[in-house]
């Protein structure tokens, strides 16, 4: 089944059922989002531009305040639509934010691909394991399933946290162990606020692959 592209029209005249006496979101949370959207589109299909851009990204992480005995549409109904919105932004080029001030971790280093350092004999705690398991590249790539009537992990604190340790590995393998900000008991003691009634990933998969990356910094750890 072909799906349409959606158009300013479909934004504009989009309807959600209200619920009552149970968690739906905000309708004007909703509207303005969605507003922002028509105005994109129009941009995109050659109309004057109005303010920034929206892209994928601040849709796929927008977040409703809810509301449970005044009216509020339908949560399920208003998910399926932004992945939809989603879907388009991203096929018409608008997938992720441009950087809007400095990263609250430290600066992630792009190394030019090079061939693997010998351990430095002058300096301690400079080895690294022989192939690793898992690299700054695979966790910068990590997408885990999103839960959504079910609990789940906050989307940004992962994210944060999947930051945190992309740069401690990069860092580990380039022999510089003194600039990791993670340890395999920090990962293994970490605890993410839950969501419920709102998008978040889902546990499961978040705690296999935290297992995994403890694993992996035990490796460099134990060759110190």
């Amino acid at each position: 089944m072909v799906t349409m592209p959606l158009t300013p029209a479909d934004i504009r005249n989009k309807k959600f059922h209200t619920v009552r006496f149970r968690p739906g979101y905000n309708e004007g949370d909703v509207d303005a989002l969605l507003d922002r959207v028509e105005a994109t589109l129009l941009t995109l299909d050659g109309g004057p531009r109005k303010g920034d851009l929206i892209t994928a990204d601040e849709v796929r992480g927008a977040r409703f305040r809810t509301t449970r005995f005044g009216p509020g549409y339908r949560e399920d109904e208003v998910d399926d639509f932004l992945d939809r919105i989603v879907s388009e932004l991203a096929g018409r080029g608008l997938g992720r934010a441009a950087p809007s001030g400095p990263p609250p971790l430290p600066p992630r280093p792009e190394p030019e691909p090079a061939a693997p350092r010998a351990p430095d004999p002058g300096r301690p705690g400079t080895s690294a394991p022989a192939s690793p398991r898992m690299s700054a590249t695979s966790v910068r790539n990590k997408q885990f399933a999103i839960t959504r009537l079910t609990t789940g992990y906050n989307e940004k604190e992962v994210d944060d946290f999947l930051d945190r340790a992309e740069f401690t590995l990069t860092m580990l393998a380039e022999g510089r162990p003194d600039r990791a900000t993670l340890s395999a008991t920090d990962v293994e003691r970490v605890q993410f606020a839950t969501t419920r009634a709102r998008p978040g990933y889902d546990p499961e998969q978040v705690d296999l692959f935290l297992d995994a990356l403890a694993e992996e910094l035990r490796r460099y750890e134990g060759v110190r």
